[in-house]
């Protein structure tokens, strides 16, 4: 069935029958065209938690930072992985660390390691197919309604 075929036939349904009585042909074309937003089908996921130099900090005694950051560069390493939520280079650094801080400090920090959030990227609405794109006919313009109706 050709694109003009199958819009003809769309658009002789009653729900249609308004729009076509106003010959506006921008705005069925419009109408076939647009995409309603539709409940996102993809549940929201848990996402590692963003971590920061202040969580890291926090994790472990002021004595361990003092210890921890006499080794050079690491400061530095440590805030660049947790600002990029690199979880493996956290861990790894985590390991390099072990020995200058305390088994309560390495739990804090696995801790923050294990901790989640809901994806701040996620949206519950998300935009569905529109009419045009379920008859395959996608995109429709205003000369082809005008074809369809004439």
């Amino acid at each position: 069935m050709s694109k003009i075929t199958t819009l003809k036939t769309e658009l002789e349904l009653p729900e249609y029958a308004q729009i076509v009585a106003t010959q506006n042909y921008p705005g069925i074309a419009a109408l076939l065209n647009q995409k309603p937003l539709i409940p996102n089908p993809v549940p929201q996921e848990e996402l590692p938690k963003q971590l920061t130099l202040v969580n890291l900090f926090q994790a472990i005694t002021p004595q361990e930072a003092v210890d921890t950051f006499k080794i050079p560069g690491l400061l530095d390493r440590i805030e660049s992985v947790a600002n990029g939520n690199d979880r493996v280079n956290i861990a790894i650094l985590f390991e390099v660390v072990k020995t200058y801080i305390s088994q309560n400090s390495k739990d804090n920090l696995a801790n923050l390691l294990a901790l989640t959030e809901p994806d701040p990227n996620w949206q519950s609405q998300i935009f569905g197919q529109s009419r045009s794109e379920e008859l395959n006919i996608y995109p429709v313009n205003e000369q082809e309604v005008q074809e369809a109706l004439n």
